[in-house]
């Protein structure tokens, strides 16, 4: 009795599922983005919130991760079993643990079950 083959990426079963490998390649990258992509997605993720003015570095800007040639300021991203710290600037428009609760949850599914802390630095009265 012999062994299946995994299918080469010329038969059919490769045009429906991908060459062997590509699920536990395509897996690993939407697991573990570098830190520079995790950090530019959760800046526009914590943006597009409608109560986010702005991004906030923190009274020192210590609150930021360089990327290639600048700093992004106001998102925190170290190795894997560091917290994602994000400083923000809220509109007062709600109230702000429901605001910050809101942002952890939108940042869940990107940071896959790392703590994410959020620090309100000012807020703005609409």
């Amino acid at each position: 009795m012999s062994e299946p083959t995994p299918p080469d990426a010329r038969s059919p079963a490769a045009v429906v599922t991908g060459p062997p490998g590509a699920a536990e390649v395509a897996a690993q990258r939407r697991r573990e983005p570098a830190p520079a992509t995790l950090a530019e997605l959760v800046a526009e993720a914590v943006v597009a919130h409608p109560s986010v003015v702005r991004l906030d570095g923190g009274t020192f800007g210590t609150v930021a991760t360089w990327l290639s040639g600048r700093r992004l300021v106001g998102v925190l991203v170290g190795s894997t079993d560091e917290p994602v710290e994000i400083g923000v600037v809220l509109r007062l428009d709600r109230p702000i643990p429901a605001t910050v609760a809101a942002l952890r949850a939108s940042l869940a599914p990107l940071v896959d079950g790392v703590p994410v802390d959020v620090t309100v630095a000012d807020v703005e009265v609409p």
